[in-house]
């Protein structure tokens, strides 16, 4: 008995080691960061929007954790990502913000994500950031954020 009790630990374990080593964005689900609803629309053609229209575009949306970070990837297509940073939670209190070159850096202990898929580029972090899904209409310029 004490010996399965030892392979069940060990197998926990292993599994929480090696998915807390995912540098990925973090599907719902799969996230240290507390899951709040988000169902958002906007419109890029309206302000503080406005920077989604030119691709490599930036803005931020209220929602989410910490709120949202809106990156432009393509003419098509727009990611949203939760502004909590990913690292020590729930003790970090980090928020991410959105630099000139596709990135964004946490103001708090420096880690660097990439905003066209959340991945870290740069740590203490070893989580990618939130990720939500988006669904965009490049001839209204609606964008819809969920999870």
């Amino acid at each position: 008995m004490y010996k399965t009790g030892l392979v069940i630990v060990a197998i926990v374990w292993l599994g929480c080691l090696f998915s807390s080593c995912s540098k990925g964005a973090n599907p719902e689900g799969s996230t240290p960061v507390p899951y709040v609803k988000v169902n958002v629309s906007i419109n890029i053609n309206s302000s503080p929007y406005t920077g989604l229209q030119t691709i490599g575009g930036v803005a931020y949306a209220t929602g989410g954790n910490r709120g949202i970070v809106l990156y432009r990837i393509n003419a098509t297509t727009i990611t949203a990502f939760d502004r909590t940073c990913t690292y020590d939670l729930p003790d970090n209190g980090g928020i991410v913000q959105a630099e000139n070159n596709g990135t964004a850096v946490c103001i708090d202990c420096g880690s660097t994500y990439g905003l066209s898929n959340g991945n870290v580029l740069s740590g203490p972090s070893t989580l990618g950031l939130q990720l939500y899904n988006t669904s965009f209409n490049s001839t209204t310029g609606n964008l819809v954020i969920t999870n």
